[in-house]
């Protein structure tokens, strides 16, 4: 088999890798909250190979003939390096709903869920049977002295996240950041995951507004077909690799 192949498929791969990311993305071009990920990938090249160096007449023609030559080989593959994610703000639209809340920001919602603490962008809220403060999944958004529960009445919610019912303050919405350098991970459901956040102290609330996907259709969209087609080329080059192949083992070995 030609090891030129070898290569182009690993190419292949990282298309494929990029089109399940940009898949997802797609997908949730309308959840609320999401950031998009972006793949980036690593070169990857073979050993170099040391020649025998000339030491004398210790090393026969045979060694020198079979000898690599210096340097690392024409080949060079592609890894799959790391998954970016981009948290740039999505757009903000009104829905009217008073327990809806968009972050000014770069802050996150704290949310207590059956693996421990998680962070999210969604601000998707209502209230479940126990009138606690919840996300869209059920889990209770916490305050800062612990989960939020409102009693019925006439709820305000302000800027600054306090939470007041007939004018009497409730709770008030526990707003985390994180450094730019060490930013929340992906974890599940659309939630975050990250022991490096602290209390915001800038961060702002919109109240009955929710924050949309950062994904750009029409750009995630063009990402798709650009790999699809780079997909398309490796795989005709593999198909053109595997018919040389087929020629040279059927035809230019026979017999005239």
């Amino acid at each position: 088999m030609n090891r030129g192949i070898y290569p182009i498929l690993s190419g292949a791969l990282a298309h494929e890798r990029r089109m399940q990311v940009f898949a997802n993305n797609m997908a949730n071009v309308n959840t609320a909250g999401f950031k998009q990920d972006e793949q980036s990938f690593k070169s990857i090249f073979p050993p170099r190979h040391p020649s025998i160096p000339p030491l004398g007449p210790n090393v026969d023609l045979a060694q020198r003939i079979m000898a690599s030559p210096m340097g690392g080989t024409e080949r060079t593959f592609v890894a799959p390096y790391r998954t970016k994610t981009t948290f740039e703000p999505g757009r903000i639209r009104l829905t009217g709903n008073p327990l809806d809340l968009a972050i000014q920001g770069n802050a996150f919602f704290e949310v207590k869920t059956p693996q421990g603490v998680r962070y999210s962008r969604n601000g998707m809220l209502s209230l479940d049977n126990q009138r606690r403060l919840v996300t869209n999944l059920g889990y209770p958004v916490m305050g800062t002295k612990g989960e939020i529960k409102i009693p019925a009445g006439k709820l305000e919610i302000t800027p600054q996240g306090d939470i007041k019912v007939n004018g009497r303050p409730v709770a008030t919405i526990k707003l985390m950041e994180f450094p730019d350098d060490e930013m929340p991970q992906k974890f599940s459901e659309g939630l975050f995951v990250s022991d490096k956040g602290a209390v915001s102290k800038t961060s702002l609330v919109q109240v009955g507004h929710i924050e949309e996907s950062n994904v750009n259709a029409i750009g995630e969209m063009v990402k798709l077909i650009q790999g699809m087609r780079g997909y398309e080329s490796a795989q005709k080059l593999i198909q053109t690799l595997d018919r040389m192949a087929e020629t040279a083992i059927q035809d230019v070995g026979r017999v005239v």
